[in-house]
């Protein structure tokens, strides 16, 4: 009986299970370890608000590869009036989730072994033809095959911040603190970071009825971009493609030729053009020299991310109302340091194009920098320890896990490990387009169907 172990339930981790359960052979067994004990969740679509919304429209939102239709189809069964183009509230996207997990273990019931367990991995190791699994309550767990699908883990704290770590009014982390609950509502405070997690927070705040200013505050002083209302053109605009992939690989030169098609080109909408770079961007990364990748991170990632990763119409629609009537301020500048008095926090900040720095003062300030992806800096007992004993291997630019094409980790030798796999938003290390659903569903597809071939494989030679 073979034994696959997937560690981690959130988005990968799930559709990695449905995969497997659907075609497993007979005889297998499946278990599923994560800490929470909630499955089909993870950070993304654990929220119970349902303001919180999804930040791609429902039609291209399915968890598996072959069924296109298969999320919308589960809309319009809870909500006949939702549309491939509505943005719905992530909470009914982990229920759908769970839901394809639950018809999945049901159907493959009596040729699956299917299992849960909550519990939080501590040590992975190998172990004959496979590894050993040790938990934090020192129970073993012996496995044939592993798959990791860790995805997001919390913000790391700005620097210029850590005085304040254990203070009440830092929220280091957005999303294990209740922000409705911020003692007073009309306090002032400040989000560091303007991305997506900065809307949610906002989002929150707006529905407990904060009516203090809040500001915030991000290097460059970009502001988010919505998503249309209404679905935009398939168009799969083959000559853009077919240039970037042909040209030397340097970054100034992919953005003046996808500057330069969609100027000459004014009839088209520019998201029309990023989406259709998408299925590309992997080898577009792939091609690039070293230096190149380095000026893309230092430079211009800020710029590709707020166009690139957009926010949910209505999502955006409360955070303009209140820009507009200067409830919310945007600044660019960076944080120089910060000290807690008694009312909450000072900061002293450098505005943008000053030499000279600012001083300002918050009741509360909300760690928005969004999560992290770099296994070096992230504090996990599982994720030091593989590090430590050289079974996985961090990129050169601190993104994530490096992986062959298959996803097999490989480790700090180059060596591919025959046993232990990754799925999740770690894939950027290879492949930078690896954060969403529309990319890690084939990732997730992909590694579970590599290891049933594996299984059967092995039935066979028995």
């Amino acid at each position: 009986m073979k034994s696959l172990v997937i560690i981690g339930a959130g988005f990968s981790g799930t559709v990695a299970a449905i995969e497997f359960l659907r075609t497993a052979p007979e005889g297998s067994t499946l278990l599923i370890l994560n800490r929470s004990g909630q499955l089909a969740r993870g950070l993304a679509y654990g929220t119970n608000s349902a303001i919180h919304l999804l930040n791609v429209p429902a039609g291209n939102m399915s968890a598996i590869v072959t069924e296109p239709d298969s999320y919308l189809d589960y809309c319009k069964s809870q909500d006949k009036d939702i549309t491939s183009n509505c943005f719905t509230p992530r909470k009914m996207y982990g229920e759908y989730l769970e839901s394809l997990l639950t018809k999945a273990e049901s159907d493959a019931r009596g040729r699956v072994d299917f299992k849960q367990i909550t519990g939080n991995a501590k040590r992975i190791s190998p172990f004959e033809t496979g590894a050993r699994i040790e938990l934090d309550t020192r129970e073993v767990i012996l496995a044939d095959q592993i798959i990791l699908a860790l995805g997001h883990f919390p913000p790391l704290s700005p620097a210029a911040l850590r005085p304040l770590q254990d203070s009440p009014c830092f929220i280091k982390d957005p999303w294990s603190n209740d922000i409705s609950k911020l003692r007073d509502s009309d306090s002032p405070v400040l989000l560091v970071g303007g991305g997506l997690t900065a809307l949610d927070v906002i989002s929150s705040l707006k529905k407990s009825n904060h009516t203090g200013e809040i500001t915030m505050l991000s290097r460059r002083g970009l502001l988010p971009i919505p998503h249309r209302v209404s679905r935009g053109s398939t168009h799969s605009h083959p000559e853009l493609t077919l240039e970037l992939t042909q040209k030397v690989p340097d970054i100034l030169g992919y953005f003046r030729t996808i500057r330069s098609y969609i100027s000459s080109n004014p009839e088209m909408n520019w998201r029309d053009v990023i989406a259709a770079i998408r299925p590309i961007t992997p080898k577009l990364w792939l091609n690039l020299p070293d230096k190149e990748r380095r000026r893309f991170l230092r430079h211009l990632q800020p710029y590709w991310d707020v166009h690139r990763h957009r926010v949910a119409p209505a999502t955006y629609e409360v955070f303009d109302a209140s820009l507009k009537v200067k409830k919310i301020r945007t600044l660019a500048g960076r944080l120089h340091c910060a000290e807690e008095i008694a009312s909450g926090a000072k900061v002293s900040v450098r505005l943008r194009g000053e030499q000279h720095l600012t001083d300002m003062t918050f009741n509360y300030i909300i760690n928005c920098t969004g999560p992290n992806s770099n296994p070096s800096l992230i504090n996990e007992e599982l994720i030091k320890n593989l590090v430590l004993e050289n079974l996985i291997s961090i990129d050169a630019y601190g993104l994530g896990i490096n992986v062959t094409q298959d996803l097999a980790v490989i480790d700090q030798t180059g060596n591919a490990s025959s046993w232990l796999s990754y799925v999740g938003p770690m894939l950027k290390a290879n492949l930078w387009e690896a954060t969403a659903v529309p990319e890690l569903r084939i990732h997730a597809s992909e590694v579970a169907k590599k290891i049933v071939r594996l299984f059967n494989e092995e039935a066979l030679k028995a």
